[in-house]
């Protein structure tokens, strides 16, 4: 009677002592590799930990790196709500998004969108006013203020052009973080020349704290500038 692979493994399994009892098997036995050189169960075993420990230092490579930049992204956004706190007016407040944000976050396009509802004035450059009706359900730009969480990705043609004006040709991908504290005030759009910065994969907290701190920060500058 052939004995299938199964009862051998089977009674492998059963018989832990097995190999203890047969100890000339362990340096007899040989298998089969890929290279199609056949090498002894213990060597075989051997390269079988040495390739898991392989792995498990990949891993904790990995850990330690990803730890690394999230500390780094830490102090940089640190840094960014710090001179955002301090902004007297909202000219204060574009200086430092497009300092802090192009230097300590490789982010050369930036945006503050403000609904027209409030007096937002026409000589920053990186503020610009959209209309409240846009904001709101229906609205061209509703999805990026329903959505809690940052939108990050790529966007049409014409969402560019609304985003960025006439530095859309420029952008690749992007980022739109809604404003949203007891009011709509509006959005902070961020672009990018590379298609692959901004990806719908990307983890986004540190966007979210951007974000929160903006919309706390933006009703006193805007009573302000009333």
């Amino acid at each position: 009677m052939k004995i299938k692979a199964e009862q051998i493994a089977a009674y492998l399994y059963d018989h832990a002592n097995f190999f203890n009892d047969h100890p000339q098997l362990v340096r007899e036995l040989k298998i089969p590799t890929d290279s199609g050189i056949a090498i002894s169960l213990v060597e075989f075993q051997v390269r079988k930990l040495r390739e898991h420990i392989q792995l498990l230092e990949r891993e904790n490579d990995h850990m330690i790196e990803t730890a690394r930049i999230n500390s780094v992204l830490f102090e940089k956004t640190r840094t960014l709500v710090l001179s955002l706190l301090n902004a007297s007016d909202l000219d204060d407040l574009s200086v430092v998004l497009d300092e802090k944000l192009a230097n300590g976050f490789d982010i050369p396009i930036v945006r503050l969108l403000l609904s027209d509802q409030f007096d937002v004035p026409d000589s920053i450059a990186l503020v610009k006013s959209i209309r409240a009706k846009d904001l709101k359900e229906g609205g061209s730009l509703a999805h990026a203020i329903t959505d809690k969480e940052p939108w990050v990705g790529r966007v049409t043609a014409d969402r560019k052009q609304q985003l960025f004006g006439k530095e859309s040709a420029a952008v690749e991908s992007c980022a739109t973080l809604a404003l949203i504290r007891g009011h709509t005030y509006g959005l902070l759009a961020l672009g990018h020349p590379d298609a692959t910065h901004f990806q719908s994969s990307q983890d986004t907290l540190f966007l979210e704290h951007i974000g929160e701190a903006l919309a706390m920060i933006l009703p006193r500058l805007l009573n302000q500038d009333h």
